[in-house]
């Protein structure tokens, strides 16, 4: 009896013990990896790896030695983010077999990159534009279209410091897989997309990770002001030899005129609440929710009228929400820019089904008693359902939907 007693306390032990030493020899293996890949151009160390079993795992004290610059990347701790031992063995069965997870949760926490040191330089030079923020952060500001790391240096930044979070799982309810990134510079803003993907596009494979383009199914991007906006306006008013009022107003008005050039005359609303976020600080969120996936290619050939339509967009600046987000021109400004090439904004209306039949070929949006949202053209009118068509990217595809089941229908005039 004894022994039995024995073995029941050590046999648990020596499980436990067997499991932590594969958990750490695993993460010191992809580590020898990652080192071993990465030696043509950067030299990767680290201080200590973490394999506790019911905590986040992971290594600490990275650092990342480019071979051409004279300068560090320091990493605090790179970790995974499990529920459970339970959460853990599924995720080492995946990693085996070459798929990806149904769940994952990583962070980078504490990435550190030195203002003073030719990686911030670099990464300005390069991309053109601010280290963090927006690309009109620097208007008005004198005649930088960007802030370099001296402009930084001199809002009382010593260093770049950003913690990361991904994390993405499935969500049952929505039949979708939802993605969460989050970028965190300290002392100076915060940057995170929310975005849900169809559940039979999403990718299972690091094969179709590398190759698949999903569509989106929904997705939100939240801006929080971290006091960028504080030091950005005493600096430019500095520099400028104007009060903090004064740089304000011009560099509202400096935004308002790239936002007319690029084809997005904003509303007052929409340029008050700015000036709110602005001079006050807060979050600003973007959240659209179009009436089916779209695919980013797509995207990215809309004009700014064309992509407010799409993306069914809501709007909430400093605890404001925008109704009004573009100016739309009166009917005077139309008769004068006839000769010119104009965009007209899609409007849609509710309309009934006993009506439909008078808008055969026209681009509808329906929604169903359960759920789902259809963006198509009528092509028949029949007494039991519509007969629609999709565009696609590279063809159309028909199918039917049962006037029983639509909730409500808007056509495009």
């Amino acid at each position: 009896m004894r022994k039995l007693l024995i073995l029941a306390v050590f046999l648990p032990v020596l499980a436990y013990a067997s499991v932590k030493g594969y958990l750490w020899y695993s993460i010191y293996s992809h580590m020898e990896d990652i080192k071993k890949a990465a030696a043509p151009v950067a030299k990767i160390e680290y201080k200590d790896i973490r394999a506790p079993l019911t905590e986040p795992f992971g290594v600490t004290g990275i650092t990342i030695e480019p071979h051409l610059v004279t300068d560090t990347i320091r990493i605090g701790s790179a970790l995974v983010h499990t529920a459970g031992l339970g959460d853990l063995y599924e995720l080492g069965k995946t990693v085996f077999n070459e798929e990806l997870p149904k769940r994952l949760e990583v962070s980078l926490n504490r990435i550190s990159i030195d203002l003073n040191g030719e990686i911030a330089s670099l990464m300005a030079n390069n991309q053109k534009t601010n280290l963090f923020g927006t690309p009109f952060d620097a208007m008005g500001c004198g005649d930088r279209e960007y802030f370099s790391p001296t402009d930084l240096l001199a809002m009382d930044y010593e260093k770049l410091l950003v913690d990361t979070k991904f994390n993405y799982g499935v969500n049952r309810a929505k039949d979708s897989v939802d993605l969460f990134v989050k970028f965190r510079v300290r002392d100076a803003t915060s940057l995170a997309f929310d975005m849900s993907v169809p559940r039979g596009q999403a990718p299972t494979s690091r094969a179709q990770l590398t190759f698949q383009i999903p569509q989106l199914k929904d997705f939100s991007i939240n801006i929080e002001d971290l006091s960028f906006n504080e030091r950005r306006n005493k600096y430019c008013a500095n520099l400028t030899g104007v009060t903090t009022a004064e740089f304000v107003d011009r560099h509202l008005d400096q935004v308002r005129s790239y936002a007319a050039d690029s084809g997005f005359p904003v509303s007052d609303e929409l340029l008050a609440a700015y000036r709110k976020y602005v001079t006050d600080s807060g979050n600003v969120t973007i959240s659209a929710n179009p009436l089916d996936p779209v695919d980013l290619m797509t995207l990215l050939t809309l004009n700014p009228r064309q992509l407010l339509e799409w993306l069914s967009l809501d709007v909430n600046i400093a605890g404001t929400n925008i109704q009004e987000l573009m100016v739309i021109a009166s009917a005077e400004e139309q008769q004068e820019e006839e000769v010119k090439p104009k965009v007209i904004l899609d409007t849609y209306k509710t309309t009934p089904v006993a009506e439909l039949d008078q808008h055969v070929n026209r681009l509808l949006k329906i929604r169903t008693l359960d759920g789902k949202l259809h963006h198509a053209y009528l092509s028949v009118v029949s007494h039991d359902d519509l007969v629609l068509t999709q565009e696609l990217v590279g063809g159309s595809a028909t199918f039917r939907v049962p006037i029983a089941q639509i909730d409500e229908v808007r056509v495009l005039h």
